[in-house]
């Protein structure tokens, strides 16, 4: 019998155990970044992500139809055919389902309070990109100036709307856990 073949064990995750077929890098950045907040930058987490896809559509692995931001990828005959196991020793992480216990032990309040806090937080840098905008219009001649700054703060932004996805899905979760048990 043949061995599995080894691949990344984030790839693995997306692909084997999450099941993705026909998605977008988008969609599959973000399944990625639910589950690991390896990059800070949600940018970098985009970048890592398109790279493993790029390594597998090379191999013959997944196919892509479309271009740019509408691009899609699907498994191909190839990767069904074949049998893969994660690579490295690294513990899989439990489901979620199994990690959110709600009850007394459950920060349930807590995390409702974070996302508020963070949604606040991302008004007001929503509030500072829209300025930068409107600076880079009425100085044009500053615009140079004025972009590392704007960069900087829709990178902010993104950050902080991961965050606030996230937890809105932690929180989804455990109320759907609440319901049942």
């Amino acid at each position: 019998m043949k061995q599995p073949t080894k691949i990344n064990s984030d790839m693995f995750n997306l692909l084997i155990e999450k099941e993705m077929n026909n998605f977008t890098v988008i969609e599959a950045r973000d399944a990625f970044v639910l589950t690991n907040n390896r990059f800070e930058k949600i940018d970098d987490a985009r970048k890592y992500v398109y790279r493993q896809i790029l390594s597998f559509e090379r191999k013959g692995w997944i196919s892509s139809k479309g271009s740019g931001r509408k691009k899609r990828y699907s498994k191909t005959t190839l990767f069904l055919q074949n049998s893969f196991a994660p690579r490295g020793s690294k513990k899989r992480s439990r489901n979620l389902l199994e990690v959110i216990q709600v009850g007394a032990d459950f920060p349930l309040n807590k995390l409702v309070a974070e996302k508020n806090q963070h949604e606040g937080e991302l008004a007001i840098i929503l509030g500072e990109v829209e300025e930068y905008q409107l600076l880079m219009e009425r100085f044009p001649h500053l615009k140079e100036s004025f972009m590392p700054l704007f960069s900087e703060a829709k990178d902010r932004s993104a950050k902080r709307l991961g965050k606030i996805n996230a937890l809105s899905n932690i929180l989804k979760v455990a109320s759907s856990r609440a319901v049942t048990c």
